[in-house]
């Protein structure tokens, strides 16, 4: 049986940064929260006045984006079927690692706010009960290569246009690691050069990650339905039976 790992790559999650800590839009937030201003999630949404003191302001503080990934990824068949674990990789080379038996709140603000404990206890629920990991110093590079696979598919828009059934329709790896840009602008953070993979493009129009992760969840359940063609035996002549000689 085929497993597969969706890795969320590059993804803009991470708490608000020490540059910007003090700033306003950010105090007010953490009060209205009742939190601490350095233990809240950066969200381009609520914190924009402060961006322009940002690095790469353009693309940061999007955890929504991990939100939508992970819900479509939770409540997939693959998933439900035991084939599928997704796991978020973070720019600051954070990786969440989710059990395929979390039930993930589907209200933004109550998955935000998952987060940010499992930000601060590194695990939540409990160590007992680990539907959440977070794991410090792990680069995409490095979680490809403990996950052993036997193909590592990106998608990228300098890939090549290739249909997507036709990736998946190849029954000989057993381990593949679907990776998917969890920015909303430029390019890969990680050199993804290093994973040897095969670069793949949906095409020209820029796509939203839900919708890159939509359509890879659904070619790979068409890959899987798709019964091998069998071709058609060739037809034999009778043979004549020789005479025999008087």
């Amino acid at each position: 049986m085929t497993q597969y790992f969706f890795i969320l790559a590059d993804s803009e999650l991470e708490l608000v940064p020490p540059e910007i800590v003090n700033e306003r839009c950010i105090l007010n937030n953490a009060r209205a929260r009742g939190k601490a201003p350095e233990k809240i999630l950066l969200d381009a949404s609520h914190h924009h006045p402060a961006f322009n003191k940002l690095r790469d302001s353009e693309r940061r503080g999007r955890p929504d984006i991990v939100h939508f990934f992970l819900m479509l990824c939770m409540d997939s068949d693959l998933m439900a079927e035991g084939k599928m674990r997704a796991f978020v990789h973070t720019r600051n080379d954070k990786v969440i690692a989710v059990n395929p038996e979390t039930r993930l709140p589907p209200h933004y603000l109550r998955f935000v706010g998952l987060i940010e404990s499992l930000y601060e206890q590194r695990v939540v629920p409990s160590k007992e009960n680990p539907l959440l990991e977070l794991r410090e110093d792990v680069s995409l590079e490095m979680l490809v290569a403990a996950l052993k696979c036997d193909k590592v598919v990106v998608l990228d828009a300098a890939g090549e246009p290739v249909p997507l059934v036709d990736i998946f329709s190849d029954p000989k790896p057993e381990r593949i690691a679907v990776i998917i840009g969890g920015f909303p602008k430029g390019g890969f953070r990680s050199d993804i050069e290093r994973l040897k993979p095969v670069k793949i493009s949906l095409g020209q129009r820029m796509m939203k990650v839900w919708t890159v992760t939509s359509k890879m969840l659904c070619a790979i359940d068409i890959a899987g339905k798709q019964a091998p063609v069998k071709k058609p035996a060739k037809a034999t002549k009778p043979k004549t039976p020789r005479k025999k000689k008087a």
